[in-house]
């Protein structure tokens, strides 16, 4: 059977094609500076000085330089543990645990961890950087309540402890995206399926495993994916509270590509930094959207 539009797309096709103009454009201009980018990536261009008008193709040069030179190595191990400790220990779990336990709660308390979490969301990085750089400095809120009262000297939590403070901090700024989320996939969770497994002897840590969490695992890979990308490719948040240091203790790939990029001024390499991260963002987003698949 000849396949037929619908007769009201069929007389408004002018409709289709206006509303999708906008998607076009956006694509067009996505793969349009990607292209350049991957381009760029090839060449020895730099920000300023000769080189920023008569580059030249140097070939995989800056693609071996990743591999053969400090720096990019050090940031994508970096990167790894901030993404796997932010993301995914600590936004996705946390929003989930959130979810689970206040979804029956009718109290102040909801009311008062609900708002904290969407504060963290809601505030620009910018300010969220100020507020956990005055709440961790020495003269900070932590050392003035907490260390310098059980008579301790102040300790200089972003000195010292610069990569979990970066983490929980994000933690803080983020986890309202998987709570939100996750609530919404309780909700659609059905209480029945739940009473029964209940009635068949599974104890609460049963239901959650075999029942809840394979019926809410299309959620669970959605909110992987964004925010695993989101992490690795993070940038604000981190570089207004620590710059990526210290030293180079909190320099993720974003900051290190910044830095080669517009501080060095090496934009051919910083380009071979970004065609890079996109591979890697690349290949994590086909894994999550392989888990997006029901099981056969």
């Amino acid at each position: 059977m000849k396949y037929q539009l619908h007769p009201w797309l069929a007389s408004n096709l002018w409709v289709l094609v206006a509303l999708a103009i906008p998607a076009i454009f956006l694509i067009g201009a996505l793969l349009y500076f990607t292209g350049w980018a991957l381009a760029f990536s090839f060449t020895d261009l730099e920000l300023v000085g000769r080189k920023a008008v008569n580059w030249s193709w140097v070939g995989f040069d800056n693609y071996a330089r990743l591999f053969t030179r400090r720096g990019f190595l050090e940031s994508l191990w970096t990167t790894t543990i901030f993404s796997f400790f932010s993301a995914i220990v600590g936004q996705s779990v946390l929003g989930f645990l959130l979810a689970a336990t206040l979804r029956t709660q009718r109290s102040v308390l909801r009311g008062v961890i609900e708002a904290t979490i969407m504060l963290g969301w809601l505030v620009p990085d910018i300010v969220a950087a100020f507020l956990w750089s005055a709440t961790t400095a020495q003269t900070g809120l932590i050392n003035n309540l907490i260390i310098t009262p059980l008579g301790f000297e102040p300790v200089n939590f972003i000195n010292e402890f610069a990569l979990p403070v970066v983490i929980i901090a994000n933690i803080w700024k983020g986890t309202a995206w998987s709570y939100l989320l996750f609530s919404a996939a309780l909700d659609s969770v059905s209480r029945e399926v739940v009473e029964a497994a209940k009635v068949d002897g599974a104890t609460a840590f049963q239901r959650v495993w075999r029942v809840i969490l394979p019926i809410i695992r299309p959620h669970i890979a959605t909110n992987m994916l964004f925010i695993t990308i989101w992490t690795f490719t993070y940038f604000p948040l981190i570089y207004a509270l620590t710059g990526g240091g210290p030293g180079r203790q909190t320099e993720v790939l974003a900051i290190f590509l910044y830095k080669q990029s517009f501080m060095v001024g090496k934009l051919g390499y910083g380009s071979a930094i970004s065609v890079a991260m996109l591979v890697i963002v690349g290949v994590l987003s086909l894994f999550y959207l392989r888990l997006l698949k029901e099981p056969k």
